[in-house]
């Protein structure tokens, strides 16, 4: 029986070992979505919005270092999934979309949601295939998993033209092709280990193309057995314990002076899977660029982006699992006897930012307060995940997080990925516990995915920070024009009777004495529960208020 070109996609996606897409459905896509009934391995995830759809994509990326599949319906479809392209690119996630098209022979006369997306994308995607001939889509699937992975990890865009899809195929379908793992040559690995031996104030920060328990162990054991303190970049927390003795704490936007001062004394920065953007990078001050006042070592899987921006002392395009590897094999020798003050010294100051210190508000609850009370409720394999805004503080100072926890916010600071985060985390990784952190603004973007997590049982808790304003434009706006409020305020609904509505449990904090009872009991609901908090607008930020902004 001959079969069609949509069949022939499907039975590629599972040759690729998709077990899990994110749609909304289109009817540019319609054959697809109907020959998906024939390959029940494949579970498709119909979501509320485009924008949900692809973030969900991107964190499965994050949770399963594999890519996630989004496929979307043309045109409006397409722009409304751009945020989550945006994101894949700029956080280095493998992420294939699948977007409908035209049909080919009305392509250029502006027809029905036509759009060029080789054009509209070409800022934020690796690649966009068009699909033509349907000889050709399954190597079209085949290419897009492998680019997507290689190298520089990114979106990759598949363009299916709805003709194309109804149409007869008789294409071989193609298994994936092998991911190239790049080691450090024995010179590279040679002098970083001579780097190693000769510093005595080394500092190693881990970022997130560390991925997996092995990498992570192995990471551990490295900062051990030679001695190394191990700072973690923003939104990559869980890549090294935040308990662990050489745990020298979060290069997080805008971090406390006091760690950095110290961390500003190191002799060799030795920077692990982590692109080096502005936010763990204070603004590209430290590392300093383009060259960094440290001698540096850059490890990222991809030599193009080594020394693009930085000139590290050195740079390897190698795989950094592969990098602490070939350290590993080495003999640590001896190492400076000042190494174990400066992991000390370090240690000691990541402890005391993080230790909280309880203050209080008359304007709302201090967000630190349900911060400290989450942490006793934790459960150590626990995802986290964050929208963007001044709230994400407060868990990046106080959360702590171990290497079986995940942790994923968007690195570039898009609204929106808080929620369908979440909820990607309890399809693709079902069984964990699931806390989401997210602000009145962004929860009000995205947050009609708390349907889909009810609709398909994930037993998310959604963490509302609600200080009726876009925070983190209200801070800025203080900085910058003192005195001078506008655009920010916002006029919010109900949060906890919103959740109700959607099928979850509603809670509201809206005093100091109401928080350990109720992050308690919500954190013991066996289902999906909403909890929002009335946060105070003046306490903006660990160490920074309003009135104290403006009165600078």
């Amino acid at each position: 029986m001959t079969r069609s070109a949509a069949h022939v996609l499907a039975a590629s996606l599972q040759a690729h070992g998709v077990d899990t897409a994110y749609c909304v459905p289109g009817e540019s896509y319609l054959p697809l979505t109907d020959a998906l009934l024939d390959f029940p391995k494949i579970k498709l995830v119909v979501c509320r919005h485009e924008g949900g759809a692809g973030f969900m994509a991107v964190a499965h990326a994050r949770l399963r270092n594999e890519p996630g599949v989004c496929i979307i319906s043309r045109g409006p479809g397409a722009m409304n999934a751009a945020i989550a392209l945006h994101v894949a690119y700029h956080d280095a996630e493998p992420v294939v979309f699948l977007i409908g098209q035209a049909d080919r022979d009305e392509l250029g006369r502006m027809t029905l949601q036509e759009m060029n997306y080789a054009r509209v994308f070409s800022d934020t995607a690796k690649m966009v295939i068009d699909v033509i001939a349907p000889s050709r889509i399954s190597e079209a699937i085949a290419r897009a998993f492998h680019v997507a992975q290689s190298g520089t990890p990114g979106p990759v865009v598949v363009v299916l033209p709805e003709d194309l899809l109804y149409g007869p195929c008789e294409a071989e379908v193609l298994g994936p092709r092998k991911k190239a793992i790049t080691a450090p040559t024995p010179e590279d690995a040679a002098t970083a280990h001579t780097m190693l031996q000769n510093a005595e104030r080394p500092l190693v920060i881990a970022g997130g193309r560390l991925h997996g328990p092995a990498a992570l162990a192995d990471l551990t054991t490295f900062a051990e057995r030679f001695m190394l303190p191990v700072a973690t970049p923003q939104r990559r927390f869980h890549t090294f314990d935040s308990r662990h003795p050489n745990s020298a704490g979060r290069m997080i936007n805008r971090a406390p002076a006091a760690l950095l001062e110290v961390m500003q004394a190191c002799d060799l920065l030795i920077v692990l899977g982590e692109r080096i953007g502005p936010s763990m990078s204070q603004g590209f001050t430290f590392p300093r660029a383009p060259k960094p006042d440290q001698p540096m070592i850059h490890v990222w899987p991809d030599p193009a982006e080594v020394g693009r921006v930085f000139e590290p002392a050195l740079g390897l395009g190698c795989d950094p699992h592969e990098f602490i590897k070939a350290m590993l094999a080495m003999d640590p020798g001896e190492v400076s006897p000042a190494r174990s003050t400066w992991v000390e010294q370090l240690n000691k100051v990541h402890r005391a930012v993080m230790a909280w210190a309880p203050v209080s508000a008359n304007d709302g609850v201090v967000f630190g307060h349900v911060v400290a009370a989450i942490n006793r409720h934790l459960a150590p394999d626990a995802v986290v995940t964050t929208d963007a805004g001044n709230f994400s503080s407060w868990p990046a100072r106080y959360l702590h997080l171990g290497q079986g926890n995940m942790f994923i916010g968007a690195t570039v600071g898009a609204m929106g990925p808080g929620v369908p985060s979440g909820v990607a985390a309890g399809l693709s990784t079902p069984g964990r516990q699931i806390v989401a952190f997210v602000g009145d603004g962004g929860v009000m973007m995205t947050g009609n995915e708390l349907a889909t997590a009810v609709q398909y049982g994930v037993p998310i808790k959604i963490f509302v920070a609600n200080n009726s304003a876009f925070g983190t434009i209200r801070m800025h706006q203080a900085r910058s024009f003192p005195g001078r409020v506008t655009s920010t305020a916002l006029q919010n609904p109900d949060f906890a009777a919103w959740g109700e509505a959607f099928g979850a449990k509603g809670f509201c904090i809206t005093a100091e004495s109401q928080v350990e009872q109720i992050v308690a009991e919500a954190m013991a609901h066996d289902g999906p529960a909403v909890i929002e908090t009335r946060i105070s607008l003046n306490h903006i930020a660990p160490g920074a208020r309003i009135d104290e902004i403006e009165a600078r």
